[in-house]
């Protein structure tokens, strides 16, 4: 029962990681960054579910949930160059959230994907690449690299892993 259990604390993390790719990749050509910030809202979605199944859900977060889904509804009405700004912002989020409290949660590794994905989207879109690392998807791969080491680092002296292993929280 306890694998059980414990299999049960990524079920929000594994809709969320599976439903994501498969809307990104069954979007067509023109569409992906359209398609790609539907899975970061899904994502979104399924990190609230998450902290239910923590029991970490208190109503409080409800509303800073919902200006999380209202910037991502408005940063795919303003277009492409909004698309990029959601991005950018969901990795700085991500990159604050994460390194202040350390993140356990498997959704804290799986959406700053998502933002990455949508902002080197939104780059070779807009053609903002030079050679080197400004390269569309080479600035973004370091950028998660160098982000999941200092996450992992801090995580692991915050000693969070146990919620991973199936201890209380």
């Amino acid at each position: 029962m306890h694998w059980l259990s414990v299999f049960y604390r990524y079920v929000p993390a594994i809709v969320a990681g599976f439903g994501g790719w498969l809307l990104i990749w069954s979007a067509p050509s023109h569409r992906k960054i359209q398609f790609t910030v539907a899975a970061t809202a899904l994502g979104l979605t399924c990190m609230e579910w998450e902290y239910v199944v923590v029991g970490f859900f208190s109503l409080s977060m409800v509303p800073g949930f919902l200006v999380y889904l209202v910037l991502t509804a408005i940063g795919l009405l303003l277009g492409t160059i909004g698309c990029l700004c959601l991005g950018i912002c969901g990795l700085l989020f991500f990159a604050y959230v994460n390194v202040r409290y350390g993140s356990p949660f498997l959704l804290d590794y799986i959406l700053p994907v998502f933002y990455a994905l949508l902002v080197g989207l939104c780059r070779r879109r807009l053609e903002l690449r030079r050679p080197g690392i400004l390269e569309v998807w080479r600035l973004e791969a370091v950028w998660l690299i160098c982000l999941n080491a200092v996450v992992i680092w801090r995580t692991t002296m915050l000693d969070k892993w146990g919620w991973i292993l199936g201890q209380d929280w």
